[in-house]
């Protein structure tokens, strides 16, 4: 057998035990791909999205279609353990069970909070009832004064020791507070009867959401974690804009959620904003 023959030979001897034992041969990649991340995501129902399809747990509101689905569909290799919940506060992180869903190896954590902790909701149906009562005042701003800047700063050493938690629990995590859209429009026009706040009761609620956004960063930013700002791109998809625009539902939803949450636009613009962020 000639030498060329020879080499010729004992290459495809060689090509055929690296087929059968898993050895790459020369010049062929040998990385594995990478391994999973184990992505935990812990929030309240702007987080859980209820009412947008597809319902996954009817007991916390969760869709399938939440941000935290569509981040980790997008994530090569993830696993997901979602446990948002509607209704969630910082207090029940660790009462419902949210916490049990952070391990050693957990990768990336995003937590949505803070907004039942002020009580977002009743703050909505207590100034939707007097705006209906009074249209022309400041009713809701005449009722609650200085009180909801109080709720912030009462809101803010519970969200850090929520941060504290997750870093304890998940020591190797990437951890993300991921902030709410913007409802309210930033010229404070009403759109009765979308809403039925006045139109001085929309600037007292608007200035009330960026002070819950600015504690909420400014938190973050202490405890370690990255702040998902989603206020500016939803800027002009407020509330009172129309029914193909908008990333949050008024008080009688045309698109798929519950009033005064995010509809399936909004959940992919949080979840594009988690990416942007996660790869940052």
């Amino acid at each position: 057998m000639s030498q060329t023959l020879s080499r010729a030979a004992a290459l495809l001897t060689a090509l055929a035990a690296a087929a059968l034992i898993g050895v790459p041969a020369a010049g062929a990649s040998a990385s594995a791909p990478p391994p999973p991340v184990r992505y935990a995501a812990l929030g309240d129902s702007a987080a859980s999205a209820p009412g947008v399809p597809d319902e996954a747990d009817a007991g916390c509101m969760r869709s399938t279609h939440n941000y935290p689905h569509l981040v980790a569909a997008r994530l090569a290799s993830a696993t997901l353990t979602d446990v948002t919940c509607a209704g969630a506060d910082t207090g029940t992180l660790a009462s419902g069970g949210q916490f049990d869903a952070l391990t050693q190896d957990t990768g990336l954590v995003t937590l949505t909070i803070g907004g039942n902790d002020v009580g977002f909701t009743g703050i909505i149906v207590k100034c939707s009832a007097l705006g209906l009562l009074d249209p022309s005042g400041k009713p809701c701003a005449n009722s609650y004064g200085s009180g909801l800047d109080d709720r912030i700063g009462a809101a803010e050493p519970k969200v850090a020791a929520a941060l504290r938690t997750i870093h304890q629990r998940s020591p190797r995590a990437r951890v993300l507070l991921v902030g709410y859209l913007n409802l309210i429009p930033d010229d404070a026009k009403t759109c009765r009867p979308r809403v039925l706040f006045t139109g001085g009761d929309m600037a007292f609620l608007n200035d009330f959401e960026n002070s819950l956004n600015t504690m909420l960063a400014r938190v973050a930013h202490a405890e370690g974690a990255d702040f998902v700002d989603n206020h500016p791109a939803s800027a002009d998809r407020d509330v009172c804009r129309d029914d193909a625009t908008r990333w949050t539902e008024g008080l009688i939803p045309t698109n798929p959620s519950i009033p005064f949450h995010p509809n399936a636009r909004g959940e992919q613009a949080m979840a594009d904003a988690v990416l942007a962020a996660a790869a940052r």
